[in-house]
C-alpha cells in the first residue's frame, strides 16, 4: 500500500497573513492546502492520504475535506513542536494503522501544490526498487560551495552536477523507520528533512528529477507565483495548450 503523508503543521511567520496558517490561505477561493491533497487524490499511485495539521485547525481541515471532497485522507493528527516531529507523529500514525513496513510513504508539504502526478508515480517507483525516493530540481545557475568569504577554483561546482531538494521524498516505511532510531552522525549539518536523516544511517538516497515548479509557498512573493502558476495551468487546459 502507498501512503502520503502530507505535512500541514506549520506556522508561515513569513507569510505574514495576521495569523493564518499559510497552508489556509485561499488562492482563488480554494484553500491551498486544497490544491495539494487534490493532487494525491487524484493519483491513482497513492491509497491512503494522512495529514499532520497545525494544533487548533483540525476541525477546520476536516469541514475542508468534506466540502472538497478529498476522500482518501484516513487520519487527520496534530503536529510536533517542529517539522522531525511532526513527521515522526505521521510515521507512527501510519504503523498504528497496520502498515507494513514494506509499504510506501510519500512525504510531501503541504504548500507545494503544483507536485505533478508524473512526480508522484516516479517516487513510488524509486522506493519500491531501492527503498528511497527524494525528488530534486537541478539548479539553473552555477554554484560556489564555501564557508570563506572567498572561493577557489574547487569550491565551483557544476551546474549539471548541482540539485536543490524539494518534495516528496519517499520511503519503505520500514526502512524510514529504522532510520529514525539510528545513531545519527551528522557533524555541522543539521538533520532538517527524512533524507538527511536516512542518509545519515548510511543508505543511499535516490534522485528523482522533477520538471515543472514545484515551488514551496513561504514568502508573499511566492504566493503571487502560485497564483500566476495556477492561471497558466487553468488556461492550458481550457485552451488545449
Amino acid at each position: 500500500m502507498n501512503f502520503a503523508l502530507i505535512l500541514a503543521a506549520g506556522v508561515g511567520q513569513r507569510m505574514r497573513s495576521a495569523g493564518m496558517p499559510k497552508q489556509f490561505l485561499k488562492l482563488f477561493g480554494k484553500p491551498i492546502i486544497i490544491y495539494t491533497l487534490e493532487k494525491f487524490e487524484e493519483s491513482d499511485d497513492i491509497d491512503k492520504i494522512i495529514v499532520v495539521c497545525r494544533e487548533g485547525y483540525t476541525d477546520r481541515l476536516e469541514e475542508l475535506l468534506r466540502l472538497y471532497h478529498i476522500g482518501k485522507v484516513s487520519k487527520v493528527i496534530i503536529g510536533g513542536d517542529d517539522r522531525q516531529a511532526s513527521l515522526q507523529k505521521g510515521l507512527s500514525a501510519i504503523r498504528d494503522m497496520g502498515a507494513d513496513e514494506n509499504d510506501i510513504v510519500v512525504i510531501h508539504d503541504g504548500v507545494r501544490p503544483m507536485i505533478a502526478p508524473s512526480t508522484i508515480r516516479e517516487n513510488v517507483r524509486v522506493a519500491k526498487k531501492y527503498g528511497c525516493a527524494v525528488t530534486v530540481h537541478p539548479v539553473n545557475e552555477s554554484v560556489v560551495i564555501t564557508d570563506a568569504p572567498e572561493a577557489t577554483m574547487g569550491d565551483f561546482k557544476k551546474r549539471a552536477d548541482t540539485y536543490s531538494l524539494t518534495a516528496p521524498q519517499s520511503f519503505r516505511l520500514g526502512e524510514l523507520i529504522e532510520s529514525y532510531g539510528a545513531e545519527k552522525i551528522s557533524g555541522d549539518m543539521p538533520l532538517l528533512d527524512a533524507a538527511m536523516v536516512y542518509a545519515s544511517a548510511g543508505k543511499n538516497v535516490h534522485l528523482v528529477k522533477e520538471q515543472g515548479a514545484n515551488i514551496k509557498i513561504t514568502t508573499p512573493e511566492d504566493f503571487y507565483y502560485l497564483k500566476a502558476m495556477i492561471e497558466l495551468e487553468e488556461n492550458k487546459f481550457i485552451f488545449g495548450l
